[in-house]
């Protein structure tokens, strides 16, 4: 009986651990994602100000960790991927309808 407790409670110890390890990883899970089309309003230092689709001015946030395709100045057609934070991942041109 005593052979068969040592190895029962190994088991037991590694499984609430590997149970917490999993909670930690979807706490570290990626935030959620939009896109934001529009036209480009303004640049305001870190700050990229978009006029969306729905008339409805977006602000965001700009790092060295976005990605930037090209250069973008006010009036240009944007679409960006951004957290719900508004920080911007990636920024590129917007294609136009066809």
């Amino acid at each position: 009986m005593k052979k068969l407790m040592v190895p029962f409670m190994f088991a037991m110890v590694l499984g609430f651990g590997m149970a917490s390890l999993s909670f930690a990883a979807s706490d570290m899970a990626e935030p959620s994602s939009q896109t934001v089309k529009g036209d480009l309003l303004k640049i305001d230092g870190e700050y990229y100000v978009v006029k969306d689709t729905a008339g409805k001015e977006v602000r965001l946030h700009v790092d060295k960790t976005s990605q930037l395709d090209g250069t973008f100045k006010a009036g240009d057609k944007i679409e960006a991927q951004a957290t719900d934070k508004g920080h911007a991942s990636s920024i590129k041109q917007a294609k136009p309808k066809m």
